[in-house]
């Protein structure tokens, strides 16, 4: 007999400004691609939701990324190996990094996270100012 599985993960932005930042700080995978893996492998009666915050704090349409993640579960009908066919790595671990290389890819993806810690708070004042019962 198989199992059932759910993953939660975080999904690209559907906002522009949101998905530069979120490309300099990681990879954002589409929601497209969580039931793709799902189905690769094995796995069937897949579903997807959407994780993002509550209705009664955050009154605005989906933009700035605040659909921030997803949650994905199957059921695999048998038990055994996975059928999904991975790869060989992209990236050899155990070569050095470029020293100068891993510092900009730090300071940039500190920037993508500062992006994201501060689109919470505006959101916030934004809700504090905008009359309740409209839209923001």
């Amino acid at each position: 007999m198989g199992g059932k599985a759910w993953i939660v993960g975080p999904v690209y932005p559907t906002f522009w400004l949101s998905r530069f930042f979120a490309d300099l700080w990681m990879l954002f995978p589409k929601e497209e691609e969580y039931i793709e893996w799902f189905k690769n492998a094995g796995f069937k009666d897949i579903e997807l939701k959407r994780i993002g915050p509550s209705p009664t704090w955050y009154r605005g349409v989906r933009r700035h990324g605040l659909i921030m993640g997803c949650c994905v579960t199957g059921v695999k009908p048998l038990t055994g190996d996975s059928p999904l066919k991975l790869g060989p790595k992209v990236e050899d671990v155990k070569k050095s990094a470029n020293p100068l290389l891993f510092l900009s890819r730090i300071m940039l993806g500190g920037i993508g996270a500062i992006y994201y810690l501060l689109v919470p708070i505006y959101m916030w004042i934004k809700d504090q100012i905008v009359t309740k019962g409209m839209a923001i």
